[in-house]
């Protein structure tokens, strides 16, 4: 994922907002540690409220001033580019102002001290209490980037920031509202307050925005892709279970205290991200959070539940019967938190605490793919989907020596993911990458023994991809051979023997003309036609050859053999058995190709100064051929060994060729029968020859 949002300006003006960044965290700690201290005084005084001092609303805005200073800080003074730690030191400074302020009116009116700066200290909690809002839907519109989403989104996300900002305006010049405060705080009077505004809170405002902002934030994750879901899913996540907690947990002892996980939650996930894209072990917090949330939320619905049940019956609330609503709440804890913990683990992990499961889809992939180049692609994006990898991607090694990527998702800038090599009969062809999930070092154990499982299979379609692909290329060369080869033809007997036929008819004819008049100049003519006979035949001869060599069906296999090794200028000795069964004629030509093939290069290349070829007959044709030459140099890439290697693989044999610590070695094996060809004929050259070897002499 790109990096978060920032100006990218020049290093020139950050100590000076480093510096500023301190101060306004150290200015936020302080107000919170004052705030804290008059709580501490005012404990016996009640707020303008008619709630205690220390109560959980008090606790609840230190708390949050500190965790908004501390990630304030974190942000700004390393990342003084990005707009987020900025926006969270001045909520800190909202909820230090807010927990000092209320501190202090608490101690100079309710405690009845008559200090002076008491309307300067409402002022302040109310205006910064609220400020948290409006500021909070802004980073859930732009995280991570720092700019708005595009399209109809957009219009949403300023709604919501509009009504939160106005809420917020209208609580800072609205009158006090005197209805809702206690006596000794009546007196007091709004001075930024025009006259214009009734008194009214703006709760309406700050409820709509917040949950506009939410359905903004979950949009904006449904819509994303690779890493920047993973990024938004968290924040999303912690709004939805706030929409779904809050109204259950405020009713709770130290409720308000309570709710400000959320709000933890997030910043912690707005620092991991700004600041190194992840916080290893996040993953663990967030999915505890989740789970002992929805948990709360659970246990407080079962025990409102009980209790309105009780009141419908006419119970008394407080009574002996709501402390048995209470214990069954209780008891409902503990087989509830198994099947939560199933939830929340297969919303962040996907399902891989259901391995069977996971297989069965990866199977139901690879039988449903509509084509090879579909298979892997989809194979990756279905781990991908049921495991909740930002991505994954397969790297996988061609008989060329290069390296096919083929990627789902977005891989990370720093390529951190885990990998597990694709093996497939024993022979190594690729490796699975996996990407790691915001917040993680590395894959729990169990997933990654189940990736370990499917690269075996994805290891397999692998393979079996490159054999089809293998096997079009093949069919595709062979095909283009057959061109080629029926176009050579056409031009040589175009070119060659069309010419020299069309000479010799015209000279026959010139030559019966010519044999009343001028006998010894059309003798002369006929001795021109033999000689352009003769020549017409050798190319005949020639292009006979080419498709297939006439000693092989004079001859046989080895007979043939025999005589090309005697023609040789290095000596070579065939090692052979007396006799060959019937082959086919495409396994007689490709055997004929090879070792003639292998014998040239040896005589112009390999420097030997001896040559051996050795043919072994069992259940397939066994070719080697060795040279004592120069060993151990790498064997460059020509038409002949390729020549060698197709022909083999065309007839699903084997090839093998390479210097060795002692020469050169080209290894060969092919098929004794081929589907779809016709029995074999048995030649004289492959029954009893004279020897068991033959050499040139």
């Amino acid at each position: 994922m790109n990096r978060p949002a920032g100006d990218g300006s020049s290093a020139a003006g950050r100590p000076a907002r480093r510096l500023i960044a301190h101060t306004v965290a150290f200015s936020a700690v302080a107000l919170a540690v004052l705030g804290a201290v008059l709580a501490v005084l005012n404990r016996h005084t009640q707020t303008p409220n008619g709630d205690s001092a220390t109560g959980s609303h008090s606790w609840g805005q230190f708390l949050l001033t500190l965790a908004f200073a501390v990630a304030g800080w974190l942000l700004a003074s390393r990342r003084p580019d990005v707009v987020f730690g900025w926006l969270a030191l001045a909520t800190a400074i909202g909820h230090g102002l807010a927990v000092a302020g209320l501190g202090w009116l608490v101690f100079t009116v309710g405690g009845g001290h008559q200090l002076p700066g008491a309307t300067t200290a409402a002022v302040a909690a109310l205006w910064g209490e609220p400020l948290e809002n409006p500021l909070m839907v802004v980073v859930w519109a732009t995280f991570p980037y720092g700019r708005l989403p595009r399209g109809r989104t957009r219009w949403l996300a300023l709604a919501s920031i509009a009504m939160c900002g106005g809420g917020w305006l209208y609580g800072l010049l609205s009158p006090f509202s005197a209805g809702d405060i206690t006596a000794p705080y009546r007196h007091l009077r709004n001075p930024l307050d025009l006259g214009l505004l009734p008194s009214w809170q703006p709760v309406a405002l700050f409820a709509s925005g917040m949950l506009l902002g939410s359905v903004v934030m979950v949009v904006r994750w449904l819509r994303a892709r690779g890493e920047e879901r993973q990024v938004l899913r968290w924040l999303a996540v912690t709004n939805i279970a706030g929409i779904l907690v809050t109204p259950f947990v405020v009713a709770l002892p130290a409720g308000e205290l309570i709710a400000t996980v959320g709000v933890l939650t997030e910043l912690v996930v707005v620092a991991a991200v700004v600041l190194a894209h992840q916080v290893y072990g996040i993953d663990v917090v967030l999915n505890r959070t989740l789970v002992y949330t929805l948990l709360t939320a659970f246990v407080a619905g079962v025990y409102a539940a009980g209790v309105g049940v009780l009141a419908l019956l006419g119970a008394a609330v407080g009574g002996p019967w709501t402390a048995v609503a209470a214990l069954g709440a209780a008891f409902t804890l503990a087989p509830a938190r198994g099947r939560v913990q199933r939830i929340v683990n297969r919303f962040l992990y996907g399902e891989r605490d259901e391995p069977y499961t996971v297989i069965g889809r990866i199977a139901a992939r690879l039988e449903a793919a509509g084509s090879i180049q579909q298979l892997l692609p989809s194979l990756l994006e279905s781990v991908a989907a049921t495991l909740q990898l930002p991505w994954t991607a397969l790297e996988i090694r061609i008989e060329d020596g290069t390296i096919r990527r083929i990627a789902h998702g977005s891989p990370a800038p720093d390529g951190a993911g885990a990998r597990f090599p694709l093996v497939h009969q024993g022979v190594a062809i690729g490796e699975l990458a996996a990407g790691l999930r915001a917040g993680q070092r590395s894959l729990a154990p169990r997933e990654a023994r189940l990736l370990e499982d499917i690269a075996r299979q994805i290891a397999v379609a692998a393979s079996n991809v490159l054999l089809t692909e293998a096997l079009m290329l093949s069919r595709e060369r062979i095909v283009a051979a057959a061109e080629e080869e029926r176009r050579r033809l056409r031009r040589d007997l175009h070119d060659g023997l069309g010419p020299v036929l069309t000479a010799a008819a015209n000279k026959v004819d010139a030559a019966r003309n010519l044999a009343e008049r001028d006998l010894p100049r059309a003798r002369g003519l006929l001795g021109d036609v033999r000689a352009d006979l003769t020549a017409a035949l050798a190319d005949l001869r020639r292009l006979v050859y080419a498709l297939r060599p006439p000693i092989l069906d004079e001859l046989g296999l080895l007979a043939a053999l025999r005589e090309q090794v005697r023609q040789c200028a290095v000596p070579v000795t065939l090692a052979a058995p007396t006799a060959l069964p019937a082959l086919p004629a495409a396994v007689e030509i490709a055997a004929y190709r090879i070792v003639t093939e292998a014998v040239t290069n040896v005589t112009r290349h390999a420097g030997a100064s001896r040559c051996t070829v050795t043919i072994a007959c069992d259940d397939r044709l066994a070719i080697e051929i060795r040279d004592d030459g120069a060993g151990n140099a790498t064997w460059p890439p020509g038409i002949g060994l390729s020549s060698m290697r197709e022909r083999a693989t065309a007839l699903g044999g084997s090839w093998l060729a390479g210097p060795t610590a002692d020469g050169g070695r080209v290894a060969v094996e092919l098929p004794l029968a081929l589907a779809g060809s016709p029995a074999p004929h048995d030649t004289s050259g492959n029954g009893p020859g004279p020897a068991l070897t033959g050499s040139n002499p």
